[in-house]
């Protein structure tokens, strides 16, 4: 009987080894990979002030993966999107993060949206090594140094200010007065902008405001300066519709300029004509040039899922969530994060088909684009390059 129970022991034992070299990989599984699905996840402002900057990003990515999706998702895996609102709330997205990481065990973070948000969430995700993917802002934190897990598709909000800085010669353009929110990430913004001043030969001069400032106060320096241009450097629309509301009524004539995060649909609504020449740089290719093939495919994939409403949100969202999928194809049949960032970073213009938007990664550099040109806003708030 003790040799039977040997027998059997030898059995078990023999027949559990088998089972793991069957089935290794299911044991070693990466978070987030499923045999028919891969789960990413995203915390965006659904909700809150950034909310029409946000929401066109998500709608654009969105519509890409449902291509693919009804495709057959890549490798026979469907890619599910999974997406937490913060409200512009960097607390809120913190929360999200955790459970994203923890709870819902997601293979990546895409496409997430304002600078509270990354700025309080970046420290979770590089610790967990998961990679940061595309997210729809340029905030500073994600260029101030190299991070191996951020890979970027955009230019920054610095690049996007210092593009304005050098086109203010090209206008004769010879004092500035720059409106910046009171915030830290308003400040550092301001910081930057003063330092790269310094290079240039005209004046700057600058407000500090909130959602709660007296805005005759900003508005009665301006008419005392009388600038030549005023700079939003902040993204709350109420402030910029505030602003610029406030300083045309009191007869200022000068232009105003900001950067892609303060024209927003939402801004532009506010101001119906107020918002007349008014001159932002974006970071993608405007949505109304069709020419462009990358635009064609984007306003074709929008009209098939019934969206009208084309936007530079829409497409930077479209732009990211092609990136990721290409990235997903070169990790092969079995991805992991770590062949995941691999593959992203073997992408460049001249082995990836970049319909007129050139992305270029590679092992010391994660940032795709540079890319900034401008928009002059036309009396039916329609953006004009």
């Amino acid at each position: 009987m003790v040799r039977a129970a040997i027998h059997i022991v030898q059995f078990l034992l023999v027949s559990l080894a088998a089972c793991i070299a069957v089935y290794p990989l299911q044991s070693r599984a990466e978070a987030g990979i499923y045999p028919d699905r891969i789960v990413i996840g995203q915390s965006t402002s659904v909700t809150g002030p950034l909310a029409s900057l946000a929401l066109p990003c998500l709608v654009g990515a969105k519509a890409y993966f449902s291509e693919v999706n009804a495709r057959g998702g890549v490798y026979g895996r469907k890619i599910e999107l999974l997406t937490r609102d913060d409200g512009y709330d960097g607390e809120v997205a913190k929360e999200n993060t955790e459970r994203l990481i923890h709870a819902d065990k997601v293979f990546a973070m895409f496409g997430y949206a304002g600078w509270p948000s990354v700025e309080s969430s970046l420290p979770l995700v590089t610790r967990a090594r998961i990679p940061f993917l595309f997210p729809c802002t340029g905030a500073t934190t994600l260029y101030e140094q190299f991070n191996r897990y951020v890979f970027t598709a955009r230019a920054s909000y610095v690049r996007e200010y210092r593009y304005l800085l050098k086109l203010f010669q090209r206008f004769g353009v010879n004092s500035v007065l720059a409106v910046y929110q009171s915030n830290i990430f308003g400040r550092r913004l301001m910081a930057e902008m003063q330092r790269q001043a310094d290079a240039h030969t005209f004046s700057l001069s600058a407000a500090e405001v909130d959602v709660n400032s007296d805005f005759s106060v900003v508005v009665r320096r301006i008419m005392a300066l009388r600038p030549d241009a005023v700079l939003l450097v902040n993204g709350d629309p109420s402030i910029n519709v505030g602003i610029v509301r406030s300083v045309q009524a009191a007869g200022y004539r000068g232009r105003f300029f900001g950067a892609s995060l303060v024209v927003q649909r939402a801004v532009l609504d506010s101001l119906g004509q107020v918002s007349r020449g008014v001159i932002t740089t974006q970071i993608v290719p405007s949505p109304w040039h069709a020419s462009i093939p990358l635009v064609s495919d984007y306003r074709k994939l929008m009209e098939a899922n019934g969206i009208t409403e084309f936007s530079f949100g829409g497409m930077e969202g479209f732009i990211g969530a092609r990136a990721f999928v290409e990235g997903l194809r070169r990790a092969g049949r079995n991805p992991t994060r770590e062949k995941l960032i691999d593959a992203l970073e073997s992408i460049n213009e001249n082995n990836f088909a970049h319909r007129g938007f050139p992305l270029n990664f590679s092992a010391s550099s994660h940032q795709g684009s540079d890319f900034v040109d401008t928009s002059v806003i036309s009396g039916d708030t329609s953006f004009i390059n």
